[in-house]
């Protein structure tokens, strides 16, 4: 086992030849980071007895990267709470059924699209119902697409507000403890709903699998919608949430052992 094996030696090992184009571009990112390959300041001792010579390598600015990442999510986090309301916030997630993988696999783009949009239209139909709030939210979305395993399970986090506008003034949340913001069982059922029916209209997506048989199994599937109640004051969600969905996938001590043929 290789106990000291550097970011940059990883970064270049022989498997990422056959990794995608965009993939291979950030693991290019990430092992020229804070290297001369992407440039570096000078700095020179005005002292003429010193002389001593500094240089300060650039970093990548890839959002992947280890050493970066956290510039990426303290500014996501900066703009957020500028954007916060004079409200409580939720923190809601929208999971898929795994069954829908391999489908995912050659569909990315037009399957994270319906996921945002049965996601965001469970939210505004529900907060556009008068016994709920009856006005509109203000909901901010981040998808994350693999799991603590590392294995493939696209979801999105959303952040949503208590109160909303109704075109004419500001509503109030109408539950004052904060419990919940919509029932679970009744987003769950819409999300699902919204979400069959794009995907069952859809005529461009290319089905891996037997189609019927996949729809029969998802449909008949309980699909699961995370609410969670405020922990905390708006603030706090923001960095929770830009903490979560801004981390790497593999930090350094999840890297066991390095060989010529595996990364483990």
């Amino acid at each position: 086992m290789e106990t000291n094996v550097s970011f940059q030696s990883l970064f270049r090992h022989q498997s990422i030849s056959n990794f995608n184009p965009y993939s291979r571009t950030v693991f290019a990112d990430l092992a020229a980071c804070h290297t001369a390959a992407k440039g570096y300041h000078l700095s020179r001792c005005n002292d003429q007895q010193c002389g001593n010579i500094a240089h300060r390598y650039h970093s990548c600015g890839n959002r992947h990267c280890p050493n970066c990442g956290s510039m990426k999510r303290d500014a996501w986090i900066e703009s957020r709470m500028n954007e916060l309301l004079p409200t409580a916030y939720y923190h809601i997630v929208f999971t898929l059924p795994h069954e829908l993988n391999p489908v995912f696999m050659g569909n990315r783009a037009k399957l994270f699209d319906l996921l945002f949009l049965a996601a965001s239209q469970t939210l505004l139909k529900h907060a556009r119902m008068p016994e709920y709030l009856g006005a509109e939210p203000g909901i901010t979305m981040v998808l994350h697409t693999w799991g603590q395993d590392l294995s493939f399970h696209p979801h999105v986090h959303c952040i949503v507000s208590a109160g909303g506008y109704d075109g004419k003034r500001w509503i109030e949340a109408k539950r004052k403890n904060n419990r919940f913001l919509f029932p679970q069982k009744s987003m769950a059922g819409m999300f699902k709903a919204i979400f069959m029916e794009g995907l069952e209209k859809d005529s461009s997506i290319g089905w891996i699998g037997n189609k019927n048989s996949l729809l029969k199994a998802i449909r008949f599937k309980k699909w699961n919608v995370y609410a969670k109640a405020p922990f905390g004051s708006p603030d706090r969600v923001v960095q929770y949430l830009g903490r979560y969905t801004h981390k790497i996938a593999i930090t350094r001590h999840r890297i066991l052992e390095v060989n010529a043929t595996h990364i483990k």
